[in-house]
């Protein structure tokens, strides 16, 4: 049930931002992943990272293996992974002479084996997602994932069937189900603007939407969320460097999923474990959890990337 969107500022800085939504799970935790890390896929074929990585993950008791749900490489580019239940297609068994995954394996070999997003889509056509759970875990995760780097680009994947392919997100926000191109048909249903694509009518009927004091679509539906956060980043004007950081968490707040002490064994309690922002140029992960809502700036340095040896998780609090 997670929120996401790209965003450049007025000079021209890039960054990501998200919300972690997702029932009970083992804490989720700011954590580097070295260059050089050898890792097992779902299906039990060991990897090796060629770029380090910093981002939100988790290690699952019992599994030797990170769980990355967002992150960054040391060559900007970022990923993370949402929901889109319902409308995923994976294959049933793994294809010979193909590169075979579990979903859960996705970021780590995008962020761990490529160095720009064309590399990302040039290696898509090889890369077949199998219906297998992850290590054991009892569940196969229906995801996309969103891509974006440096120049601002922003990508989705989305695996409804076929060969994996990389389309251009133009309205830089990623929700839930349905797939991308519905979410741009209801916005513009709601905005008033004709087709299923994201243009210059759209961005000025969500200025307009904005500028008019109209109350923002509201809920944990992803569609409602998807316009809330489509309008806010569409229909305001770019914000300076200061104002970045801190407009995107208050984006990022009104979409957030409260946590219920009271269900908090409830398997399908969704709430939001941390709010992430990061900052694409200078490699730094911003990470604010629920617990202590107390705000970490972790940057991925060079050093970093050329001695660190071992994997480290930070503390979330």
């Amino acid at each position: 049930m997670c929120t996401s969107l790209t965003y450049t500022n007025r000079t021209d800085q890039h960054f990501f931002a998200r919300t972690m939504d997702f029932p009970t799970t083992t804490p989720w935790r700011p954590s580097f992943l070295p260059r050089q890390q050898h890792w097992t896929t779902g299906l039990n074929d060991e990897r090796v990272t060629q770029q380090a990585i910093l981002g939100g993950g988790r290690l699952p008791i019992g599994i030797d293996n990170f769980l990355m749900a967002d992150g960054i490489n040391e060559s900007g580019i970022s990923c993370a992974e949402l929901y889109l239940p319902h409308a995923v297609h994976y294959e049933p068994a793994a294809q010979a002479g193909q590169l075979n995954l579990t979903p859960q394996d996705f970021i780590n070999w995008v962020l761990g084996e490529h160095t720009s997003l064309d590399a990302v889509s040039h290696d898509l056509p090889r890369v077949r997602l199998v219906n297998q759970t992850w290590h054991d875990e009892p569940y196969v995760y229906p995801f996309h994932w969103v891509l974006s780097d440096q120049t601002g680009q922003t990508l989705v994947i989305e695996p409804t069937g076929g060969p994996l392919t990389a389309q251009v997100n133009p309205s830089g926000v990623l929700t839930n189900t349905p797939v991308l191109e519905k979410h741009f048909e209801n916005l513009n249903r709601l905005l008033g603007v004709n087709g299923a694509t994201i243009n210059v009518d759209t961005k000025k009927a969500a200025q307009h939407w904005l500028q008019s004091a109209q109350p923002l679509p509201t809920g944990s539906i992803p569609t409602n969320r998807f316009n809330h956060m489509a309008i806010r980043r569409l229909g305001t004007p770019k914000l300076s460097t200061e104002q970045t950081i801190p407009t995107l968490f208050t984006w990022l707040n009104e979409v957030r999923l409260p946590y219920d002490p009271a269900k908090r064994h409830q398997i399908s309690h969704n709430y939001t474990h941390y709010r992430s922002v990061i900052d694409l140029d200078r490699h730094q992960y911003y990470f604010r959890p629920r617990t202590t809502e107390r705000l970490q700036v972790i940057p991925l340095t060079t050093e970093m990337a050329q001695q660190w040896q071992t994997p480290v998780v930070f503390s979330a609090d």
